[in-house]
């Protein structure tokens, strides 16, 4: 029933990784926050692509940390996930795994970008992209009340901390507990933190 191929499983690991992104920035381990998102958008990529049938095995569309490799194996299925707001903000939080993920002299490319520790730069835009990939899962109508988000948000699991850390500043939760799977518009807000010299 949990096999590295059930979609349901990997929701609950992407879920539980998404909701600890954000009660790291909420208990102030910035640094930590968008190497955790990184961990969450591979979870939540993998987890559509196991939906549509990809195995998770050495050379399959669903195996490595890329997200933008993950990422474009997506449009091969919803080329939704093309879109440059998308393909941009899974590249930005690709550099947060190349560059802050252990210690080194550099925290950016050398291209005049960075690496950017706000809530409109790591936050925000993970709480887009969540909104983006996770009601395009295909998983039954009935297992999405079982799911750790809606669990949370409904009383089934009574944790505050997560609670809170899940619902503050989240402008696309509504999105984000989806009730089916579907292809929902998400509002993207303006993003500048991949640029050079922003």
């Amino acid at each position: 029933m949990f096999g590295k191929d059930n979609a349901y499983a990997w929701l609950g690991y992407a879920d539980n990784s998404y909701i600890a992104s954000r009660l790291l920035w909420f208990t102030g381990f910035m640094l930590e926050t968008p190497v955790q998102g990184h961990r969450t958008l591979e979870l939540y990529l993998k987890t559509f692509l196991i939906s549509r049938g990809v195995e998770v095995k050495p050379g399959s569309a669903a195996w490595g940390h890329e997200l933008v490799a993950l990422g474009k194996a997506a449009a091969d299925f919803d080329q939704a996930f093309a879109a440059d707001d998308v393909h941009r903000r899974l590249r930005y939080f690709e550099r947060y795994f190349d560059y802050v993920r252990y210690p080194g002299d550099h925290v950016g490319p050398d291209d005049g970008s960075g690496t950017w520790f706000a809530f409109d730069a790591n936050v925000a835009p993970l709480d887009e992209l969540v909104a983006f990939i996770r009601p395009r899962i295909r998983i039954g109508a009935d297992d999405w009340t079982k799911t750790v988000i809606h669990r949370l948000l409904h009383g089934g699991d009574a944790n505050p901390h997560q609670l809170r850390a899940l619902t503050d500043g989240n402008r696309h939760l509504a999105i984000i507990d989806c009730a089916a799977s579907g292809e929902p518009d998400v509002a993207f807000t303006s993003f500048r933190y991949d640029r050079p010299g922003c």
